[in-house]
């Protein structure tokens, strides 16, 4: 009973004080900032020994299959037009976009959490820009994964950790301990959200629930919306810009997700020691 008080007192919360709005907000700003972002990604691929699909794999996943083809078709296209300008147009454009993104998720963690932002604006507007550039830079640190892979394969091509044939069941392994490691980067990367982005102090054991069910959340949510939209033509109804509709759906249900987990943490929070209201 007590479980079930706690997810209606969630639900009443979201949809009472529009956080629906907020993921809506929080995905426009995501749409605009995917691009410019993965351009920035895969012009850093030029400083290490892994190729740009290997990069894009990592999405592919996640993504549905309308959307993964469009960025994929976006980001090859302008990246064929010359690599060498645009790792600095793309951090640049990356860093704006970004920003208001974050900007959008604290100003609604802090409203799921009802404190008052404690900063003036222009020192609020410094921290945000800040933890944009944290997640800028913490975000490639999921090259590591396909690094790994490419150097796993280079070894056994050299037989230096044995032959193909001797490290052939653990390959076949390899896509589960990936997917494992992909996990827990995820969990890692949401317990620094919950963390850092709401004006207040959070203790590190009070965003643990959030992130595992934005974790769990997420990735589930992915791969049921993958499927369905594979299985809906949404060109028949949108045309060509079925692909961007997809994509836009995809991030206001990812937003939903942060926005649940955010408001995990703070009913739990206000259970333990209430938080006054504004």
């Amino acid at each position: 009973m007590r479980f079930i008080r706690f997810v209606k007192r969630i639900g009443i919360r979201f949809f009472t004080e529009q956080f629906f709005d907020h993921a809506a907000q929080t995905a426009y700003y995501l749409l605009l900032s995917i691009v410019p972002f993965l351009i920035f990604m895969l012009s850093l691929v030029s400083f290490l020994p892994i190729k740009e699909n290997d990069i894009l794999s990592v999405i592919r996943p996640y993504a549905p299959a309308n959307t993964y083809a469009l960025i994929h078709e976006n980001v090859e296209a302008i990246l064929q037009k010359g690599k060498g300008q645009l790792i600095s147009l793309s951090f640049f454009s990356t860093f704006w976009l970004s920003s208001m993104a974050i900007q959008s998720l604290v100003r609604s963690l802090n409203e799921a959490y009802r404190i008052k932002r404690p900063l003036r604006f222009l020192k609020g507007v410094i921290r945000d820009l800040g933890v944009t550039l944290i997640f800028m830079f913490l975000v490639p640190l999921s090259l590591l994964i396909p690094l790994a892979e490419h150097l796993l394969h280079l070894l056994i091509s050299a037989e230096v950790i044995g032959t193909i044939e001797t490290a052939s069941p653990f390959l076949k392994t390899w896509t589960a301990i990936k997917w494992g490691l992909g996990t827990l980067f995820l969990f890692g990367f949401f317990i620094l959200f919950y963390k850092i982005l709401p004006s207040g102090k959070q203790k590190l054991k009070s965003v643990i629930p959030g992130a595992v069910f934005a974790g769990i959340s997420w990735q589930a949510m992915s791969v049921i919306f993958g499927e369905y939209a594979g299985a809906v033509n949404y060109t028949r109804i949108y045309g060509q810009l079925a692909g961007v509709i997809i994509l836009t759906l995809w991030f206001y249900l990812t937003a939903i997700v942060l926005l649940i987990g955010g408001l995990i943490n703070a009913e739990r929070e206000r259970g333990v020691t209430p938080i006054p209201p504004d």
